[in-house]
């Protein structure tokens, strides 16, 4: 019988943030199940989040029609305009991922939006394998961090410097598009751990693939341990 744990509940375990969450989803494959078992994609939150909206612009059409005169064009102006132009935005963004799945589709821009999808992921429900996974460190599933070789093989060193360019490309396409990403969500990003594999297949540790990548970061505070705290 498949075993669940709730979104508020890997919050706890893994003292993370709601955004980390949502990163873990997009970056680990960690899939949001509904109550009845089914996965939840991004473009069924997204029209969840259309549906309540419309009916709250419905409420507020029933409203402005008991009012007249300034009252009621108050009220368009305040609160009707503004929803039915969120509701513009959502649609358009709906038909951007309407096909995606979490580790396909761009995060929105609107604090909105990003707070629906955050919301619902700590209310949603995994499968405990996944949650297990995502939570567990590298050094638990026979990950070890080592400082940034110095390759002496001519060749070696050519392929280095030719991953560490390519992973510094996704680097910094991926954080045009999200700039709130952490720099532990992107060492995690399934496009970077695609391209950050050495000549025989296997990954490069994630401080070689962090310091490659993290003078590119926008934001690098977020999500960060403090100075004296980090060893990563």
């Amino acid at each position: 019988m498949q075993e669940w744990i709730h979104g508020y509940q890997i919050k706890k375990m893994g003292q993370l943030g709601d955004v980390e969450i949502l990163q873990g989803c997009i970056t680990k494959s960690l899939t949001p199940y509904d109550d009845k078992g089914q996965p939840v994609m991004p473009g069924d939150v997204m029209a969840q989040h259309i549906s309540d909206l419309e009916q709250e612009l419905s409420r507020l059409d029933e409203i402005a029609w008991d009012l007249s005169g300034a009252e009621r064009e108050r009220m368009i102006h305040d609160d009707i305009e503004p929803l039915q132009e969120r509701l513009q935005g959502c649609r358009t963004y709906l038909e951007s991922i309407r096909t995606a799945n979490w580790d396909q589709f761009d995060l929105p821009a609107e604090q909105d939006m990003l707070g629906r999808f955050s919301s619902f992921l700590i209310n949603a429900r995994y499968p405990a394998g996944e949650v297990d996974k995502f939570l567990r460190k590298p050094s638990e599933v026979g990950g070890v961090e080592e400082t940034p070789p110095i390759e002496s093989k001519p060749a070696r060193s050519m392929y280095a410097q030719t991953v560490n360019e390519k992973c510094r490309e996704i680097a910094q396409r991926i954080w045009e598009r999200q700039p709130y990403f952490t720099i532990a969500a992107m060492i995690n990003h399934s496009e970077m751990v695609r391209q950050a594999r050495k000549p025989d297949g296997s990954p490069y540790s994630e401080i070689t693939i962090r310091n490659w990548i993290r003078d590119l970061c926008p934001n690098p505070r977020p999500g960060r341990r403090s100075a004296a705290g980090a060893s990563e």
